[in-house]
């Protein structure tokens, strides 16, 4: 299969459309930023991809550098963590448009990671230092603040400060300026080492969906 024809423009926007603007190129970047993945793994959360347009956006990625191959696992390189700024910014762009007659729901908490990382890293702050395992929607994630980033992966956190679990609803209440955060996570079940890393995870996950509801 062969690549969309490049625009040839010296102009960085359409740089980066001819690298990123492939169709499945954006979603097979967006599942990675859970975590290293298989070819398996990968389609199952992209419904109605080809098996030969998965293998051609992955061939792609990694000839441009933005995704790295180890045996029969995909991983974001660092420049290609470097997409998670793009993608929140399409998430938050497009979450007040119209939703497609007849399109199939996005329910994978993989295919969150992107935007709730990109909103968290937002609103952390340089001397931010916080660990945590994360439960969105009933499948786990250690997250990780350090020096203004933030990393989310799947899988467990052993020996975690902190744990809590919460919907994806749970947030995009929030986001909407329906809830804080602090009134889910009252109504669930937190598991913490340190009560002052509880009180920086609420505050800090409420920040992020300040921004990403747009109220900051």
């Amino acid at each position: 299969m062969s690549r969309a024809k490049p625009y040839s423009l010296n102009c960085p926007i359409s740089l980066s459309l001819d690298l990123l603007g492939n169709r499945w190129a954006m979603h097979v970047l967006r599942e990675l930023h859970a975590g290293p993945s298989g070819f398996g793994k990968l389609r199952e959360g992209l419904p109605g991809i080809a098996t030969n347009m998965l293998s051609s956006r992955l061939a792609e990625l990694v000839e441009a550098g933005l995704v790295s191959k180890n045996g029969r696992t995909y991983a974001l390189t660092d420049r290609g963590n470097a997409t998670r700024g793009i993608l929140f910014e399409l998430a938050r762009f497009g979450r007040d448009l119209p939703l497609p007659e007849g399109g199939v729901s996005m329910n994978a908490p993989s295919s969150r990671v992107a935007i709730l990382a990109g909103a968290i890293e937002r609103a952390a702050g340089p001397l931010d230092e916080l660990r945590a395992e994360i439960w969105l929607d009933e499948a786990p994630f250690a997250l990780t603040v350090s020096k203004g980033r933030a990393a989310m992966l799947a899988g467990q956190m052993p020996l975690a400060p902190v744990r809590l679990g919460f919907s994806w609803s749970d947030l995009e209440a929030v986001a909407e300026g329906q809830q804080r955060v602090a009134n889910f996570a009252a109504q669930g079940e937190i598991e913490a080492q340190d009560p002052l890393q509880v009180a920086a995870l609420l505050d800090l996950l409420q920040k992020a969906m300040d921004i990403y509801g747009g109220f900051k």
